[in-house]
């Protein structure tokens, strides 16, 4: 890799005592070492703020960024970190998961090679509660690879993004510039992530490693555990982004969007059901 660009690291943490200090590890062994190392507190009520003081004071070298804050939710928090960020790629890590360690590098390399690119996504393993598993994204989202071709959309991710919500979170690198145009995140609700990479689909192309390059935990308070609650967010993004263009006067795609959606969604929960019945046998 000719350059060397700053990548700018935003970790939101809030109760996860049992997990941010592998979260921050994961980014402390990343082979790719120019980063800024962001890390705010949104006004955890355990051990977590305590744990990362810790950490900061034994890697001293690292210059990690810490704030402690009072609890704002997701989204002010990683928008508070983003007024931060001066780096030339952004890369969230929830403080629940973690990074393989060459993460960073692959997703730098990417970028580089493809200057137009919004944002890279890629696979994920999953890791229950404390066990990694070799189960990925991609055996619940079956044919992902379909909407890529050399890593790069040859679809509407815009729309296939709408009825098939896509992107694994943690995986994502964005180009810093891009927030000129999409904005930050939105305050106003749930579904942060989703919304955000339908704002730079509209504007950008997507691109996608089709590897694992992180672990996604599962554990009793994912948000994405609780479906009364993910659909809730999914719709209100859809509402959200029906009334703008390019969908605003295209009611057929709306209906198909919206069958299709929900489709995928039960597909997707019954996948985990039997996946789940097959690991326990």
């Amino acid at each position: 890799m000719k350059n060397n660009p700053l990548v700018s690291v935003i970790i939101p943490a809030y109760n996860h005592e049992m997990y941010i200090e592998e979260a921050l590890q994961s980014v402390i062994k990343q082979t790719y070492k120019n980063i800024q190392f962001i890390v705010i507190d949104d006004g955890s009520t355990d051990r977590t703020a305590e744990i990362i003081e810790k950490f900061i004071k034994i890697n001293q070298d690292k210059k990690i960024q810490f704030i402690r804050k009072q609890n704002e939710g997701i989204c002010k928090t990683l928008n508070r970190g983003l007024a931060l960020a001066t780096g030339d790629y952004i890369a969230c890590l929830a403080s629940d998961d973690k990074w393989i360690e060459n993460k960073l590098d692959e997703q730098v390399a990417f970028m580089e090679d493809n200057k137009n690119i919004g944002l890279v996504c890629s696979d994920a393993y999953f890791t229950k509660f404390n066990q990694d598993t070799n189960l990925k994204w991609s055996n619940y989202k079956e044919g992902m690879d379909q909407y890529f071709k050399k890593g790069i959309q040859n679809c509407n991710m815009h729309e296939v993004l709408l009825a098939r919500p896509l992107i694994c979170a943690v995986t994502v690198m964005l180009r810093r510039s891009i927030f000129d145009e999409v904005d930050y995140f939105d305050e106003k609700g749930r579904g942060e992530d989703t919304d955000m990479w339908l704002r730079v689909a509209r504007k950008y192309p997507i691109g996608y490693i089709n590897k694992p390059l992180v672990y996604y935990r599962m554990h009793g308070t994912n948000v994405s555990n609780n479906n009364i609650k993910l659909i809730k967010g999914l719709l209100r993004i859809i509402r959200k982004h029906f009334k703008e263009e390019p969908l605003r006067n295209a009611p057929i795609k709306k209906i198909k969007i919206l069958i299709t959606l929900f489709i995928n969604i039960a597909v997707t929960r019954i996948k985990r059901v039997l996946i789940n019945y097959r690991d326990q046998k």
